[in-house]
């Protein structure tokens, strides 16, 4: 095989990770169910990521679902624990903040060694992206930039693809204050009414989205980014990303040095 040949081979067969991404409160799960639902019906193996996560039961089951995920995962990528490990090296203001977002970093990271292991599609609610938003939002400190840059340009390898849900900020609190669980810590009355804290939150999920468009076109690869609107109807969304899927896939089976051209010139 030639050095040419090399450059241009398949890649290693890996999942699929269909991540969402948005505000909290933006509609993100209320879509990916719908999604799941519709694509499991021709893709009975399709892993729904909360149902993996136990993501409606009890506390301590959710807990033991983490665990379980990020314990089979170590195995299979040492990465894993040292991405970990640098989202607990940024200051925060609280030892639960930073003992959250070395979680949060832990599972999402381990769900996309899970769909590659098990070569299975999975859809994420809240995936890679939400993790570092969430750990950037509270961060007051520390090499921020050690934990994002690596792993977005993981998040834009092989076999990712993006869901963007873009909801006014407005829309996004009246939601929360209207939920009768907690989901997010910007689900409190002093959150949902800040307008700082919103316009904060709006301002590092459009950089993060940003800086993963940037990681994408650094790889030589065009963006698989879907965007949506968070307020429409949750059928309608779904069906715009069903489609987009099938659009993105096609062009990620497209011969690779064509592609490449494409995306560079």
């Amino acid at each position: 095989m030639t050095r040419q040949d090399k450059a241009f081979a398949p890649a290693r067969p890996s999942g699929l990770c269909v991540e969402f991404f948005g505000l909290p409160g933006s509609g993100k799960t209320t879509i990916a169910r719908v999604v799941s639902t519709m694509l499991a019906q021709s893709d009975p193996g399709l892993i729904f990521a909360p149902n993996l996560l136990a993501d409606e039961a009890g506390a301590a089951k959710r807990a033991a679902a983490k665990l379980r995920l990020v314990l089979s995962g170590l195995g299979r990528s040492a990465g894993q624990l040292g991405s970990a490990s640098k989202a607990f090296l940024i200051r925060q203001p609280r030892l639960r903040d930073k003992l959250r977002a070395a979680t949060a970093i832990a599972t999402a990271t381990a769900v996309y060694r899970h769909a590659d292991h098990q070569q299975r599609q999975v859809i994420q609610d809240q995936g890679v992206l939400q993790a570092l938003w969430s750990v950037q939002l509270r961060a007051t400190g520390g090499n921020v930039g050690a934990l994002v840059d690596p792993m977005l340009k993981e998040a834009a390898g092989s076999g990712r693809i993006h869901i963007s849900v873009e909801t006014p900020t407005r829309v996004c609190a009246e939601r929360l204050g209207m939920r009768a669980s907690k989901h997010s810590r910007m689900q409190t009355s002093a959150a949902t009414q800040d307008a700082n804290v919103w316009e904060t939150a709006e301002l590092l999920r459009r950089t993060l989205l940003g800086n993963l468009r940037a990681a994408y076109r650094k790889q030589g690869i065009a963006p698989r980014i879907i965007v949506v609107d968070g307020t429409a109807d949750p059928i309608s969304a779904a069906r715009q990303i069903v489609a987009g899927l099938a659009r993105t896939r096609q062009e990620m089976t497209a011969p690779q040095s064509q592609h490449l051209r494409e995306v560079i010139a």
